[in-house]
């Protein structure tokens, strides 16, 4: 399953609190890689100046063409066409990277790695390309270069001299099938919000629909007890994590569900881990839905 992403901003309300939290989720998708400047750029020095030269620009139509095809679950038809483009612009980083985010979209990392790889030798400064390798190295299992790009981006993040990274809160991890749902990892750069959120799990169905998210927050009203029952951990700078259930019934409200606390932060693996089985046994209680034509059978008295 595919979710063609390029922004989400959720606006969620959190009933008794009277509080609206605002969570920008980035995804690197090929909806987002198309989308390039269709206007001319400003002019730039002469090569002879020591300037880079200006990189072609992918024709909207085309690329309009890519991103119906990836909506539509045309993989081929969209990998051939990304191809057609880089084949006249070989060493364009940007027509590089849009193989390699069709092909990740395809669900195919690996084959999208080595384009991911020509596009940050052309130009080592794009720190978006980390984004994609990240994403790339996560879905095919490599964990060790998968953190390690978490942490080439933590350090661009905080560098002072990548200003749109800085603008990001985090970074988007992974996309994980399980069963007919994907969830989409998202790790924040800073604890975000009043209840310091390190990570969203948003789960989606099969249509694309997010159905809810899980957070790993650590509130501050849990820190007191927690230091009560681990004096040495806490005054060590420790704390206590819940993870906790967001799910939107009313179009103005969100309701929270508190899943469990965690005494110190979780590795990632470790939390992916939980979050995978808690996904896994929802699809596992949930009812069967009768095929069409037939009747769902009655409910035990």
């Amino acid at each position: 399953m595919v979710l063609l992403l390029s922004r989400w901003c959720v606006r969620l309300k959190l009933v008794g609190l009277l509080a609206t939290l605002i969570f920008f989720l980035s995804q690197f998708s090929a909806a987002q890689v198309l989308t390039v400047p269709t206007q001319p750029q400003a002019q730039q020095p002469p090569a002879s100046q020591g300037a880079a030269p200006a990189q072609p620009q992918i024709d909207p139509a085309i690329r309009a063409k890519i991103a119906d095809e990836l909506k539509e679950k045309k993989f081929d038809e969209a990998v051939a066409d990304a191809k057609t483009i880089l084949e006249k612009n070989p060493e364009s980083p940007q027509a590089n990277k849009l193989v390699g985010v069709v092909l990740l979209d395809a669900q195919k990392p690996a084959d999208a790695l080595t384009y991911f790889q020509k596009a940050l030798s052309l130009d080592a400064d794009d720190a978006s390309v980390h984004e994609l390798l990240l994403q790339a190295y996560a879905g095919m299992g490599d964990k060790a270069k998968r953190d390690e790009q978490r942490a080439i981006l933590r350090s661009l993040h905080s560098d002072g001299k990548h200003p749109q990274l800085a603008q990001e809160q985090g970074l988007m991890i992974e996309m994980i099938p399980v069963g007919d749902k994907v969830i989409q990892v998202f790790e924040f750069y800073e604890p975000a919000g009043r209840f310091h959120f390190y990570y969203r799990f948003n789960v989606f169905d099969a249509s694309g629909k997010m159905e809810r998210f899980y957070a790993l927050e650590s509130d501050d009203a849990d820190q007191a007890m927690y230091a009560q029952q681990h004096p040495k951990e806490a005054a060590a700078g420790e704390r206590r994590f819940s993870i906790d259930s967001y799910e939107q019934k009313k179009p103005d409200s969100v309701t929270q569900g508190l899943v469990g606390f965690i005494d110190g932060q979780p590795s990632y693996d470790d939390l992916r881990a939980r979050i995978v089985r808690l996904v896994s046994s929802e699809q596992a209680a949930a009812p069967a839905t009768p095929a069409p034509g037939t009747t769902a059978p009655a409910a035990p008295k």
